[in-house]
């Protein structure tokens, strides 16, 4: 019997409602871990670091700086962490921006100090989108979208009050917004124009595999993320995210993660936590990359 330790999304992370969705698809991922004969504890994101852990196999929807500190601890340890904390934060915009040079599918993106506006030039009778630079959006504000000078200093002036250091600017792109949902080293792959989920554009499909590439360097094995398609059939992916709730098709999702996360649980802990401890990275998912602050 393998014994794993889940970790539900914080609420600070899960706002508004997102927090049942979220709840939900760790919920139904628990119990496909338990029909298969795991022992499953499951554990509050505030939880974390104050309530001691001891399965060697680990499942995480944590997204704050706090508790996946603590969580990287633990996979130095030799627990085997699903998504890595590493790879969580490789989600927080500031470090996905450093992925940009490496993978076009990225949209062009420049990180910028809150309280130094003039770091970024806008061109005049551009759009841009500014969006809070380390967790994905909690609040109203995290992500606004600004044409002119003026609304991009407000934006910048009320994150920089709020404590928010750096912020990623992005230019408005025209198209079909794409939300995506995938689990790698499976078929699992999903996406939909945001504005209907019945809909899902033909053109993303050819955009499956440089997502794919872009993840594993992430080092993501649950993800999803936003995409902008233009009129010239091209995929611009503005957002990665660790772990999606998976709302529309959350049964098929938690179906085939349970599965991936019994594979490696299995093949981790017959190894040992030297594997994991060593960062032999048993997801196959290639070296983890943890990007801080400078």
């Amino acid at each position: 019997m393998i014994r794993l330790a889940g970790i539900l999304r914080g609420q600070t992370f899960s706002p508004a409602q997102h927090a049942n969705n979220d709840r939900l698809i760790l919920e139904r991922t628990s119990a496909v871990l338990a029909r298969k004969g795991c022992q499953v504890e499951l554990y509050s994101e505030e939880e974390v670091g104050t309530r001691a852990i001891d399965a060697p196999v680990i499942f995480s929807m944590c997204q704050g700086p706090r508790a996946n500190a603590e969580l990287v601890k633990l996979e130095r340890q030799g627990h085997l962490i699903i998504n890595s904390p590493r790879a969580v934060q490789n989600c927080y915009r500031v470090n996905l921006a450093r992925f940009v040079g490496e993978h076009p599918v990225l949209a062009p993106m420049t990180v910028i100090p809150t309280r130094a506006p003039r770091a970024f030039r806008l061109q005049p009778g551009a759009s841009y989108w500014v969006k809070r630079g380390d967790v994905h959006a909690t609040e109203a504000g995290d992500v606004a979208r600004v044409d002119s000078e003026l609304d991009y200093r407000r934006v910048l002036g009320r994150l920089a009050h709020r404590g928010v250091d750096e912020a990623v600017v992005q230019p408005h792109l025209e198209g079909t917004v794409v939300k995506f949902y995938g689990v790698v080293g499976t078929r699992f792959f999903r996406y939909y124009a945001e504005r209907d989920h019945k809909v899902a554009p033909v053109a993303f499909r050819a955009v499956r595999g440089a997502i794919d590439v872009l993840v594993r360097q992430m080092g993501l094995m649950v993800y999803g993320g936003d995409a902008v398609l233009t009129d010239d059939g091209r995929a611009h992916v503005i957002d990665v995210n660790d772990w999606p709730s998976f709302a529309y098709f959350r049964d098929a999702a938690a179906a085939v993660i349970g599965k991936r996360i019994f594979r490696e649980g299995l093949a981790a802990v017959a190894a040992g936590p030297a594997v994991v401890a060593a960062g032999h990275a048993p997801l196959g998912l290639g070296s983890l990359t943890l990007h801080t602050k400078s």
